[in-house]
Protein backbone atom coordinates (compact mmCIF):
# COMPACT_ATOMS: atom_id res chain seq x y z
CA UNK A 1 0.00 0.00 0.00
CA UNK A 2 1.07 3.19 -0.47
CA UNK A 3 0.66 4.65 3.11
CA UNK A 4 3.27 2.06 4.41
CA UNK A 5 5.85 2.17 1.44
CA UNK A 6 5.39 6.12 2.28
CA UNK A 7 4.71 6.74 -1.14
CA UNK A 8 1.68 9.81 -1.59
CA UNK A 9 1.43 8.67 -5.61
CA UNK A 10 2.46 5.54 -7.63
CA UNK A 11 2.37 5.26 -11.48
CA UNK A 12 2.91 1.72 -12.90
CA UNK A 13 3.54 1.60 -16.80
CA UNK A 14 1.26 4.40 -17.58
CA UNK A 15 0.93 4.40 -21.70
CA UNK A 16 -1.29 7.51 -22.86
CA UNK A 17 -2.29 7.22 -26.74
CA UNK A 18 -3.91 9.99 -29.02
CA UNK A 19 -5.47 9.25 -32.24
CA UNK A 20 -4.08 11.42 -35.18
CA UNK A 21 -4.55 11.50 -38.89
CA UNK A 22 -1.27 9.53 -39.07
CA UNK A 23 -2.26 6.80 -36.67
CA UNK A 24 -2.33 6.06 -32.66
CA UNK A 25 0.44 8.63 -30.91
CA UNK A 26 2.12 6.35 -28.10
CA UNK A 27 2.68 9.86 -26.31
CA UNK A 28 3.44 7.84 -23.04
CA UNK A 29 4.87 4.23 -23.33
CA UNK A 30 5.08 2.39 -20.23
CA UNK A 31 6.10 4.71 -17.55
CA UNK A 32 6.73 4.44 -13.88
CA UNK A 33 7.41 6.40 -10.98
CA UNK A 34 6.77 6.68 -7.50
CA UNK A 35 6.02 9.98 -5.13
CA UNK A 36 7.14 10.21 -1.56
CA UNK A 37 5.70 12.65 0.86
CA UNK A 38 7.15 15.67 0.86
CA UNK A 39 9.57 14.89 -2.20
CA UNK A 40 10.42 17.00 -4.93
CA UNK A 41 10.52 14.80 -8.00
CA UNK A 42 12.06 16.23 -11.21
CA UNK A 43 10.60 14.31 -14.54
CA UNK A 44 13.13 16.42 -17.74
CA UNK A 45 13.34 15.58 -21.46
CA UNK A 46 13.25 17.41 -24.76
CA UNK A 47 9.45 19.20 -26.02
CA UNK A 48 7.18 16.00 -27.01
CA UNK A 49 9.11 13.26 -25.02
CA UNK A 50 5.42 12.96 -22.87
CA UNK A 51 6.21 15.02 -19.60
CA UNK A 52 3.48 16.58 -19.69
CA UNK A 53 1.03 14.46 -21.03
CA UNK A 54 2.40 12.16 -18.06
CA UNK A 55 0.74 15.45 -15.92
CA UNK A 56 -2.42 15.06 -17.43
CA UNK A 57 -2.94 11.55 -17.43
CA UNK A 58 -2.28 11.90 -13.34
CA UNK A 59 -4.83 14.63 -13.67
CA UNK A 60 -7.23 12.63 -15.71
CA UNK A 61 -7.34 15.66 -18.21
CA UNK A 62 -6.91 14.12 -21.55
CA UNK A 63 -9.03 15.21 -24.17
CA UNK A 64 -11.38 12.12 -24.45
CA UNK A 65 -12.07 12.63 -28.15
CA UNK A 66 -8.45 12.07 -28.85
CA UNK A 67 -6.92 10.66 -26.43
CA UNK A 68 -7.03 8.18 -23.70
CA UNK A 69 -5.14 6.08 -20.77
CA UNK A 70 -4.58 2.98 -22.82
CA UNK A 71 -3.57 0.80 -19.79
CA UNK A 72 -1.17 1.22 -15.85
CA UNK A 73 -1.91 2.08 -12.98
CA UNK A 74 -2.10 5.42 -11.52
CA UNK A 75 -2.53 5.41 -7.13
CA UNK A 76 -2.91 8.62 -5.16
CA UNK A 77 -2.93 7.73 -1.31
CA UNK A 78 -3.56 3.84 -2.33
CA UNK A 79 -6.99 5.12 -4.51
CA UNK A 80 -6.76 4.50 -8.32
CA UNK A 81 -7.42 7.45 -10.37
CA UNK A 82 -7.91 5.49 -13.41
CA UNK A 83 -11.02 4.06 -12.54
CA UNK A 84 -12.14 6.52 -10.42
CA UNK A 85 -15.81 8.73 -11.61
CA UNK A 86 -15.50 12.15 -13.12
CA UNK A 87 -17.33 13.65 -9.95
CA UNK A 88 -14.43 12.18 -8.16
CA UNK A 89 -12.06 13.67 -9.98
CA UNK A 90 -13.14 17.00 -9.88
CA UNK A 91 -13.59 16.94 -6.34
CA UNK A 92 -10.16 15.99 -6.40
CA UNK A 93 -8.23 18.39 -8.80
CA UNK A 94 -7.44 21.45 -7.47
CA UNK A 95 -7.67 20.36 -4.10
CA UNK A 96 -5.57 17.23 -2.95
CA UNK A 97 -3.72 17.20 -6.38
CA UNK A 98 -3.13 20.55 -8.06
CA UNK A 99 -1.45 21.50 -11.32
CA UNK A 100 0.47 24.83 -12.45
CA UNK A 101 0.13 25.16 -16.02
CA UNK A 102 3.04 26.57 -18.55
CA UNK A 103 1.57 29.68 -19.51
CA UNK A 104 -0.36 31.48 -17.10
CA UNK A 105 -1.49 34.18 -19.40
CA UNK A 106 -4.07 31.26 -21.26
CA UNK A 107 -4.50 29.29 -17.60
CA UNK A 108 -6.31 32.37 -15.89
CA UNK A 109 -9.51 33.83 -17.24
CA UNK A 110 -8.93 37.13 -18.78
CA UNK A 111 -12.12 38.15 -17.86
CA UNK A 112 -12.24 37.60 -13.88
CA UNK A 113 -10.46 38.88 -11.36
CA UNK A 114 -7.44 37.02 -9.79
CA UNK A 115 -8.96 37.32 -6.36
CA UNK A 116 -12.65 35.48 -8.21
CA UNK A 117 -10.33 32.81 -9.16
CA UNK A 118 -8.66 31.93 -6.23
CA UNK A 119 -11.84 32.28 -4.72
CA UNK A 120 -13.75 30.15 -6.73
CA UNK A 121 -11.41 27.74 -6.81
CA UNK A 122 -11.51 27.56 -2.31
CA UNK A 123 -15.52 28.05 -2.53
CA UNK A 124 -15.74 24.69 -4.67
CA UNK A 125 -13.34 22.73 -2.36
CA UNK A 126 -13.28 24.14 0.75
CA UNK A 127 -17.26 24.62 1.19
CA UNK A 128 -16.61 27.94 2.49
CA UNK A 129 -18.59 31.41 2.42
CA UNK A 130 -17.62 33.82 -0.59
CA UNK A 131 -16.24 35.99 1.77
CA UNK A 132 -13.67 33.53 3.76
CA UNK A 133 -13.03 32.60 0.99
CA UNK A 134 -11.81 36.07 -0.48
CA UNK A 135 -10.01 36.21 2.68
CA UNK A 136 -8.04 33.01 1.69
CA UNK A 137 -7.42 34.58 -1.53
CA UNK A 138 -5.97 37.74 0.19
CA UNK A 139 -3.85 35.34 2.19
CA UNK A 140 -2.45 33.22 -0.53
CA UNK A 141 -1.46 36.21 -2.35
CA UNK A 142 0.01 37.57 0.66
CA UNK A 143 1.94 34.17 1.12
CA UNK A 144 3.43 34.59 -2.66
CA UNK A 145 4.56 37.45 -1.87
CA UNK A 146 2.59 39.92 -4.28
CA UNK A 147 2.69 43.66 -2.97
CA UNK A 148 -0.58 44.83 -1.61
CA UNK A 149 -2.47 41.72 -2.15
CA UNK A 150 -5.23 43.11 -1.06
CA UNK A 151 -5.38 45.90 -3.96
CA UNK A 152 -4.20 43.16 -5.96
CA UNK A 153 -7.04 40.48 -5.30
CA UNK A 154 -9.48 42.85 -7.76
CA UNK A 155 -7.34 43.27 -10.92
CA UNK A 156 -7.37 40.94 -13.85
CA UNK A 157 -4.08 39.05 -15.09
CA UNK A 158 -3.47 41.90 -18.10
CA UNK A 159 -3.00 44.13 -15.56
CA UNK A 160 0.00 41.85 -13.95
CA UNK A 161 3.57 40.81 -14.90
CA UNK A 162 4.41 37.28 -15.89
CA UNK A 163 6.09 37.34 -13.09
CA UNK A 164 3.23 38.18 -11.07
CA UNK A 165 0.79 36.13 -13.08
CA UNK A 166 2.51 33.18 -12.18
CA UNK A 167 2.47 33.47 -8.73
CA UNK A 168 -1.27 34.16 -8.59
CA UNK A 169 -1.74 30.45 -10.21
CA UNK A 170 0.75 28.94 -7.44
CA UNK A 171 -1.92 30.72 -4.93
CA UNK A 172 -4.04 28.95 -7.03
CA UNK A 173 -2.48 25.72 -7.07
CA UNK A 174 -2.10 25.82 -3.24
CA UNK A 175 -5.11 27.80 -2.10
CA UNK A 176 -6.66 23.88 -0.56
CA UNK A 177 -3.42 22.84 0.92
CA UNK A 178 -2.85 19.93 -1.83
CA UNK A 179 -0.94 16.98 -0.80
CA UNK A 180 0.54 16.98 -4.49
CA UNK A 181 1.75 19.79 -6.57
CA UNK A 182 2.88 19.22 -10.20
CA UNK A 183 4.48 22.10 -11.94
CA UNK A 184 4.50 21.82 -15.50
CA UNK A 185 7.58 24.26 -16.66
CA UNK A 186 6.23 26.92 -14.12
CA UNK A 187 9.40 29.25 -15.47
CA UNK A 188 9.38 28.75 -19.48
CA UNK A 189 8.32 32.24 -20.05
CA UNK A 190 10.34 34.54 -17.25
CA UNK A 191 13.56 36.28 -17.02
CA UNK A 192 16.46 34.36 -15.03
CA UNK A 193 15.91 36.45 -12.50
CA UNK A 194 11.91 36.29 -11.91
CA UNK A 195 12.36 32.25 -12.86
CA UNK A 196 14.96 31.53 -9.54
CA UNK A 197 12.40 33.49 -7.62
CA UNK A 198 9.77 31.80 -8.95
CA UNK A 199 11.60 28.50 -7.77
CA UNK A 200 12.54 29.71 -4.37
CA UNK A 201 8.98 30.41 -3.51
CA UNK A 202 8.38 27.03 -4.73
CA UNK A 203 10.63 25.04 -2.52
CA UNK A 204 10.10 27.83 0.74
CA UNK A 205 6.10 26.38 0.69
CA UNK A 206 6.87 23.13 0.12
CA UNK A 207 9.04 23.44 3.28
CA UNK A 208 5.87 25.42 4.55
CA UNK A 209 3.26 22.97 3.69
CA UNK A 210 4.59 19.94 3.43
CA UNK A 211 3.32 19.32 -0.36
CA UNK A 212 5.26 16.94 -2.41
CA UNK A 213 6.18 18.39 -5.93
CA UNK A 214 6.63 17.12 -9.30
CA UNK A 215 8.67 19.70 -11.49
CA UNK A 216 8.13 19.03 -14.95
CA UNK A 217 11.26 20.93 -16.87
CA UNK A 218 13.76 20.51 -19.93
CA UNK A 219 16.13 23.00 -17.97
CA UNK A 220 18.74 20.13 -16.30
CA UNK A 221 20.29 23.70 -14.68
CA UNK A 222 16.36 23.85 -12.56
CA UNK A 223 16.46 20.54 -11.94
CA UNK A 224 19.98 20.23 -10.05
CA UNK A 225 18.99 23.08 -8.04
CA UNK A 226 15.30 21.95 -6.84
CA UNK A 227 15.03 18.30 -6.80
CA UNK A 228 15.88 15.22 -4.73
CA UNK A 229 15.31 12.68 -7.09
CA UNK A 230 14.97 12.91 -11.24
CA UNK A 231 13.27 10.98 -13.95
CA UNK A 232 14.55 10.97 -17.61
CA UNK A 233 12.24 10.36 -20.34
CA UNK A 234 12.66 9.95 -23.95
CA UNK A 235 10.00 9.39 -26.96
CA UNK A 236 7.50 8.70 -24.39
CA UNK A 237 9.45 5.91 -22.06
CA UNK A 238 11.54 6.54 -18.99
CA UNK A 239 14.94 5.83 -19.91
CA UNK A 240 16.57 6.97 -16.26
CA UNK A 241 15.99 7.66 -12.81
CA UNK A 242 18.10 8.68 -9.81
CA UNK A 243 18.98 10.64 -6.90
CA UNK A 244 19.96 13.63 -8.46
CA UNK A 245 23.55 14.22 -6.98
CA UNK A 246 24.23 10.36 -8.33
CA UNK A 247 22.68 11.44 -12.10
CA UNK A 248 24.79 14.86 -12.08
CA UNK A 249 28.06 12.78 -10.83
CA UNK A 250 27.60 9.75 -12.73
CA UNK A 251 24.85 10.13 -15.59
CA UNK A 252 24.83 6.35 -17.09
CA UNK A 253 22.44 6.94 -20.62
CA UNK A 254 23.68 8.10 -23.18
CA UNK A 255 20.50 10.51 -23.70
CA UNK A 256 20.94 12.43 -20.00
CA UNK A 257 24.18 12.54 -21.17
CA UNK A 258 23.67 14.40 -24.61
CA UNK A 259 21.34 16.57 -22.32
CA UNK A 260 24.05 17.28 -20.05
CA UNK A 261 26.44 18.00 -22.69
CA UNK A 262 24.08 21.14 -24.06
CA UNK A 263 23.81 22.66 -20.95
CA UNK A 264 26.16 26.14 -21.00
CA UNK A 265 28.96 25.76 -18.29
CA UNK A 266 30.65 28.98 -17.01
CA UNK A 267 32.88 26.62 -14.82
CA UNK A 268 35.10 26.02 -17.93
CA UNK A 269 37.98 27.89 -19.04
CA UNK A 270 38.40 29.69 -22.65
CA UNK A 271 41.69 28.55 -24.07
CA UNK A 272 44.77 30.72 -25.27
CA UNK A 273 42.42 32.31 -27.84
CA UNK A 274 39.64 33.17 -25.98
CA UNK A 275 37.29 30.96 -27.09
CA UNK A 276 35.01 28.36 -24.69
CA UNK A 277 33.67 24.60 -26.11
CA UNK A 278 30.78 24.53 -28.27
CA UNK A 279 27.55 22.82 -26.84
CA UNK A 280 27.41 19.44 -28.08
CA UNK A 281 23.69 19.26 -29.57
CA UNK A 282 22.29 15.42 -29.65
CA UNK A 283 22.37 14.54 -33.70
CA UNK A 284 19.56 13.52 -35.37
CA UNK A 285 15.50 13.76 -34.56
CA UNK A 286 13.11 11.80 -32.53
CA UNK A 287 11.59 8.72 -33.45
CA UNK A 288 7.90 9.43 -34.60
CA UNK A 289 5.76 7.49 -32.02
CA UNK A 290 3.11 7.00 -34.56
CA UNK A 291 4.86 3.50 -35.33
CA UNK A 292 6.04 0.75 -33.07
CA UNK A 293 10.28 1.18 -31.70
CA UNK A 294 11.01 -2.48 -31.57
CA UNK A 295 14.20 -1.67 -29.86
CA UNK A 296 15.69 1.26 -27.62
CA UNK A 297 14.18 4.49 -28.89
CA UNK A 298 17.65 6.64 -28.70
CA UNK A 299 19.64 4.16 -30.66
CA UNK A 300 19.08 5.96 -34.22
CA UNK A 301 20.76 8.94 -32.58
CA UNK A 302 23.34 7.21 -29.91
CA UNK A 303 27.06 6.63 -30.12
CA UNK A 304 27.01 3.62 -27.86
CA UNK A 305 24.19 1.53 -30.28
CA UNK A 306 24.82 -1.78 -31.54
CA UNK A 307 22.64 -4.10 -33.93
CA UNK A 308 20.82 -5.74 -30.43
CA UNK A 309 19.87 -1.76 -29.58
CA UNK A 310 18.28 -1.68 -32.94
CA UNK A 311 15.82 -4.65 -32.12
CA UNK A 312 15.41 -5.19 -28.73
CA UNK A 313 14.71 -2.71 -26.01
CA UNK A 314 16.38 -2.30 -22.91
CA UNK A 315 14.76 -3.27 -19.77
CA UNK A 316 15.30 -0.24 -16.77
CA UNK A 317 17.62 -2.05 -14.75
CA UNK A 318 19.20 -1.26 -10.81
CA UNK A 319 22.61 -0.32 -10.83
CA UNK A 320 22.62 0.62 -7.54
CA UNK A 321 21.48 3.56 -4.92
CA UNK A 322 18.38 3.40 -6.43
CA UNK A 323 19.43 4.39 -10.05
CA UNK A 324 17.80 2.61 -12.93
CA UNK A 325 19.06 2.93 -16.17
CA UNK A 326 17.85 1.46 -19.42
CA UNK A 327 20.68 0.70 -21.64
CA UNK A 328 22.10 -2.52 -23.58
CA UNK A 329 25.67 -0.85 -22.95
CA UNK A 330 25.61 0.77 -19.74
CA UNK A 331 29.24 -0.77 -19.03
CA UNK A 332 30.58 1.06 -21.81
CA UNK A 333 29.03 4.54 -21.01
CA UNK A 334 30.42 4.05 -18.05
CA UNK A 335 33.46 3.47 -18.69
CA UNK A 336 33.91 6.54 -21.15
CA UNK A 337 34.64 10.22 -20.19
CA UNK A 338 31.12 12.40 -19.55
Amino acid sequence: MSVASGNILEVRDLQTQFNTLDGVVRAVDGVSFDLARGETLGIVGESGCGKSVTALSILRLIPPETGRIAAGSIKFEGEELTTLGEEAMKRLRGHRISMIFQEPMTSLNPVLTVGTQIAENVVRHMGVPWRAARERACEMLDLVRIADARRRLDEYPHQLSGGMRQRVMIAMALSCDPQVLIADEPTTALDVTIQAQILQLMLELKEKTGTAIVLITHDLGVVAETTERVVVMYAGRKVEEAPVEALFAEPLHPYTRGLMRAIPRLDIEADAAGTRPRLQEIPGLVPRLTQPIPGCAFAPRCGFATERCAVESPPLVDVGAGHTVACWEVDRVRASAI
